[in-house]
């Protein structure tokens, strides 16, 4: 039997420890989780979607930025201009998805020098404001992870460790904010496009795809015909990347620019709907800088030259420098006659045949990479001085005749001599003379290579 006291002992020493646990270690452990689940919080206390009003307060300048209710910001002060939707929304972006991950408290409950934190002072402030609330917040050092910063959160002055990266918020000027897109437009809804530069003005035309989704564009002057639509969709494209690098404000920096005559000038307009977008480009020579002007209102913009390439460029660059001019969708015949021998391809039960032997099997895919070569083969070099090398064509080595699937002769491809890896060429599709690439001699096929192997 049990002595009484020997369990008294053993109970109180069970007690003892039990508490002790929960004391020196079960409490201690709640608190840090506690305080852990506290620091780890977000930055923003509301929805950064909210936020109407933006104040970047640096030690050089402070810009101050106002969104309207079509969530579109501006900034008014230190000037009013329309302002960079993608910058602010990286940035109120990186607000919403960083996090607070300590507290920065001083020894015993010292104070903190906020020096040793970047904060005195802070590298930036930040003034974020809803209709209803504001929060206010200081920028400093990189901290000691990546990504990490330091922050000191107003009015009760903590100093506090984040997960921002600091590069998100580094080295951003007035330049930054501004709206940089020069065209605001949507490329598949342009309908006209007007290039003016030294060669006068052209005009092309949107106009509805015959066997594809993709629209065609035309001509419409100087010369009426088909243009290159990867050439157009190109440069849409590159008109529609086009960014203000730089920004020139004052009217006097504006005339003194203007006041020299400019190496080349080229006015681009586009019509889309009811709305247009027009553009002059001005080049003094700069080989990096070229300046753009829409309105006498608006700031002169400094942009980068390489859109002066195609906007530089004479009609023929933008033609549809295919020569054949009939489709392989709508070829129902082919005629190919050279110095050697003569034979028609026939269209017929979605294949190719010999007009004078239908029965005889062809390889479809030798057929077929061979008309495709005719159809798209392109001119390479413009020749206006048609009138000199005339003798050449009127002695051709190659003649192409395409017919359609309304029996009428739409395409035709001849070809004259070759001269360092180029030839001479007219065609049904394009006006005039042009030299094309020499390959397509050696890719003419014999009427024996056209038959399928047994």
């Amino acid at each position: 039997m049990l002595n009484p006291i020997r369990i008294s002992v053993i109970l109180g020493l069970v007690v003892l420890g039990l508490g002790s646990y929960i004391l020196f270690i079960d409490i201690p452990q709640s608190r840090q989780i506690e305080q852990r689940v506290k620091q780890d919080r977000q930055i923003l206390p509301f929805d950064d979607r909210a936020v109407t009003r933006l104040t970047w307060a640096s030690k050089s300048e402070t810009i101050e930025l106002t969104r309207d209710d079509k969530f579109r910001w501006s900034i008014i002060h230190p000037i009013h201009s329309p302002a960079d939707n993608q910058e602010i929304r990286r940035i109120l972006r990186a607000l919403t998805i960083g996090k607070i991950k300590r507290t920065i408290e001083g020894e015993d409950g010292a104070s903190l020098d906020f020096s040793a934190y970047g904060l005195d002072p802070p590298y930036l402030t930040l003034t974020l404001s809803t209709p209803s609330e504001s929060i206010e917040f200081a920028l400093g050092d990189r901290g000691p992870f990546a990504p990490s910063l330091y922050m000191q959160t107003k009015p009760d002055n903590q100093v506090v460790l984040t997960t921002l990266d600091v590069m998100t918020f580094a080295h951003k000027t007035l330049t930054n904010f501004r709206l940089k897109d020069l065209l605001l437009f949507d490329r598949e809804q342009v309908q006209e496009i007007r290039i003016q530069n030294k060669y006068g003005v052209m005009v092309l035309q949107r106009v509805a795809g015959v066997h594809s989704l993709t629209p065609n564009w035309t001509f419409l002057s100087p010369t009426p015909g088909p243009a290159d639509k990867t050439a157009i969709t190109t440069l849409l494209m590159e008109l529609g990347d086009l960014r203000a690098t730089g920004f020139v404000d004052l009217d006097q920096e504006k005339s003194a620019i203007r006041r020299h005559p400019p190496k080349s000038h080229v006015g681009i307009t586009l019509t889309e709907g009811s709305l247009i977008h027009h553009l002059d480009i001005f080049h003094y020579g700069d080989a990096e800088k070229a300046f753009a002007v829409r309105t006498s209102k608006d700031p002169l913009f400094e942009i980068p030259t390489t859109i002066l390439g195609p906007l530089t460029r004479d009609p023929f660059y933008f033609q549809n420098k295919r020569l054949f001019g009939l489709e392989v969708a709508d070829l129902a015949m082919l005629s190919v006659q050279t110095a050697d021998e003569h034979y028609v391809f026939i269209h017929q039960h979605d294949e190719w045949v010999l007009e004078d032997n239908p029965s005889v099997p062809l390889d479809q895919n030798v057929v077929n990479l061979f008309i495709s070569r005719v159809v798209d083969l392109p001119a390479e070099i413009y020749l206006p001085q048609a009138d000199a090398v005339e003798s050449h064509i009127l002695s051709p080595t190659v003649i192409i005749r395409g017919v359609n699937r309304q029996g009428e002769e739409r395409g035709k491809l001849v070809l004259g001599k070759r001269e360092k890896g180029l030839v001479l060429a007219e065609g049904a599709g394009l006006k005039g003379l042009y030299q094309v690439r020499s390959t397509i001699l050696d890719q003419l096929p014999t009427k024996a290579s056209l038959l399928q192997s047994q």
